[in-house]
């Protein structure tokens, strides 16, 4: 008799063994397809919906950039926007941001707080050295004959020019973006009258982030970056803005820290009284070239290094 008999236990339990084993594989399989299906079918959602998100920004900076351009105005009106700082200044404008690069094995020295009587001997190291370097201009500095005299002379050896605001006052200028703009379109409008040359890039005083723009940083980089500037900060600090620093340790801040990076954005300033950098700076200049660096001037095709 098969029922009941040893035979029949023996088919049994090799019956639920092999439905233990062949259950779990085939809901495992299934699943793995739906998985597989589900996926494909949110990357295709995905794609679609990042598509339709590009498409609407690329109609709106159209849209945008045609009215602040004139393109399709025949009137030289500014253009209507929703926050009233965005209405100053119609002609503060520089343009679409172009694709940006970066460069590596790359040392790009700015000066921030010029032009003073200093930034000639500065001037004259770059000439001798065959370096181009970046000038972040103080406009106050532009009111000499001197300070316009430099001027010429950066961009004639053909160095780069951005704007470093007007009076370098943070608790000013960083009152509210509105002050900012006060502030900056000075120094735009002398370095265009002086030069003939509208400067598109800046570096905010302090860096993009500090304390005295922390409850407005995000804004008034959105703003000057609607406008088509692009500001820069640095990831390497000759730390020269100390009173009491020398020399050698200018040297030091700033070879030592360039090892980490493949391209450095390095900070140092021009004002009439950092002779020390002044003197360092022939040492770094050699130094980082027998590195295998090579220096090149900051402009709007050059990705930035920022804060945050």
């Amino acid at each position: 008799m098969y029922w009941g008999s040893v035979r029949f236990f023996k088919h049994l339990i090799l019956s639920v063994f092999m439905i233990t084993l062949l259950v779990p594989s085939g809901l495992a399989i299934y699943y793995k397809y739906e998985n597989a299906q589900l996926a494909n079918e949110l990357k295709t959602l995905k794609a679609s919906s990042f598509a339709s998100l590009l498409y609407a920004q690329q109609m709106e900076t159209e849209y945008s950039w045609q009215n602040i351009s004139g393109a399709n105005d025949k009137s030289d009106a500014a253009p209507n926007f929703d926050l009233e700082y965005q209405n100053l200044y119609p002609d503060l404008y520089v343009g679409d941001i172009p694709l940006q690069t970066r460069a590596a094995n790359t040392v790009y020295l700015t000066f921030d707080d010029g032009p003073s009587k200093l930034t000639e001997d500065v001037l004259d190291v770059l000439k001798e050295k065959q370096v181009k370097a970046t000038f972040f201009i103080v406009g106050k500095n532009l009111e000499t004959e001197q300070g316009k005299k430099i001027l010429k002379r950066i961009v004639r050896e053909g160095h780069a020019v951005g704007i470093h605001t007007y009076s370098h006052v943070y608790n000013r200028i960083y009152r509210s973006v509105e002050d900012f703009l006060d502030d900056f379109y000075k120094t735009f409008d002398q370095i265009y009258t002086i030069t003939d040359i509208k400067p598109e890039i800046l570096r905010f005083p302090g860096g993009s982030i500090n304390g005295y723009n922390n409850t407005l940083y995000k804004e008034l980089i959105a703003e000057m970056t609607r406008r088509g500037f692009v500001y820069y900060d640095w990831n390497v600090s000759s730390q020269d803005a100390a009173g009491a620093i020398t020399k050698q340790q200018i040297y030091e801040n700033v070879v030592f820290a360039s090892k980490k990076n493949t391209r450095n954005i390095v900070l140092m300033h021009d004002s009439v009284e950092k002779v020390s950098t002044l003197k360092a700076l022939p040492d770094i200049i050699d130094e980082l070239s027998d590195r295998g660096y090579q220096f090149d001037v900051l402009t709007r095709n050059v990705a930035p290094i920022i804060f945050g």
